[in-house]
């Protein structure tokens, strides 16, 4: 049991803290992908550890022109986005929550589908994965 040095020379002691924890990880998969022009393609990873994703982050650069969509799979379940097959975008870089418990070598998939005919299109897709809960989405 821990106490402050404050806590000790008073004599009071604070709340017992209720667990300590040991041996957290936390990994950012890459699954970003060149996409060649009118095709489709996916990359995939094995989750690292038992955890969970906390957070996608995806960005399509300028030209793109809503022509490439692009999906997070998560052990099956489609995760992004939820309403719809695909999100297109232009220019723009989004940040979503994914909060979704994941098993060991359960599968994390992005899938592209480039309907521009002309032009091969980089896609940067981040997902953040770690051994513990993400504190910060209880307040979701």
């Amino acid at each position: 049991m821990a106490f402050t040095v404050e806590e000790e020379r008073s004599g009071r002691r604070g709340p017992e803290v209720p667990y300590i924890v040991r041996d957290a990880k936390g990994v950012i998969l890459d699954l970003s992908c060149n996409v060649a022009a009118d095709s489709e393609d996916k990359k995939s990873v094995e989750m690292p550890f038992d955890g969970w994703t906390s957070a996608a982050i995806i960005a399509w650069p300028a030209g793109c022109l809503n022509r490439v969509g692009v999906r997070i799979i998560v052990d099956g379940e489609q995760m992004i986005p939820r309403n719809t097959g695909w999100v297109a975008l232009e220019d723009v870089t989004i940040d979503v929550a994914m909060i979704r418990r994941v098993e060991k070598n359960r599968l994390i998939e992005a899938e592209f589908k480039n309907n521009d005919m002309d032009n091969a299109h980089w896609i940067s897709v981040l997902v953040a994965v770690s051994s513990i809960f993400p504190i910060w989405a209880r307040v979701l």
